[in-house]
């Protein structure tokens, strides 16, 4: 199976969503959690030679700190000129805005919007409706 990151600063939400992805048959180590943007983007930067170990798909948090969702998403357009990595990108937020669903759903890299809470069948769903 493909390696899925959780990037989110809130531990209960990284914790909960993980137990749904391994209900839906995702393995311990192939599930990746990072606190905000700065830590996945300095591992994908580590890893971009070895395109196995990066996550296919990211459940990617807008609101953090250090690095949030939409600085992330800048940097990694940069990557994704200079490599080959484009991985599924999902927002889950708590966030009710339009502009922040508008905005997102205008990138290239976001394949979905997801609002908080969520559960391991709106994963299952939106998993198998991209991997399809």
């Amino acid at each position: 199976m493909n390696k899925i990151a959780i990037i989110d600063d809130n531990l209960i939400f990284r914790k909960v969503t993980s137990m749904h992805l391994q209900k839906l048959g995702f393995l311990t180590d192939d599930i990746l959690v990072f606190e905000n943007g700065q830590e996945i983007f300095d591992f994908i930067k580590h890893h971009i030679n070895n395109i196995a170990q990066l996550p296919k798909t990211l459940f990617l948090d807008l609101n953090m700190p250090i690095m949030d969702g939409w600085d992330f998403l800048k940097q990694l357009q940069q990557l994704k000129i200079e490599h080959l990595y484009q991985p599924q990108i999902y927002i889950v937020t708590s966030s009710v805005d339009d502009k922040d669903y508008n905005d997102a759903m205008r990138s290239q890299s976001v394949h979905g919007f997801l609002v908080k809470p969520i559960n391991a069948a709106s994963l299952q769903g939106l998993l198998q409706k991209h991997n399809s």
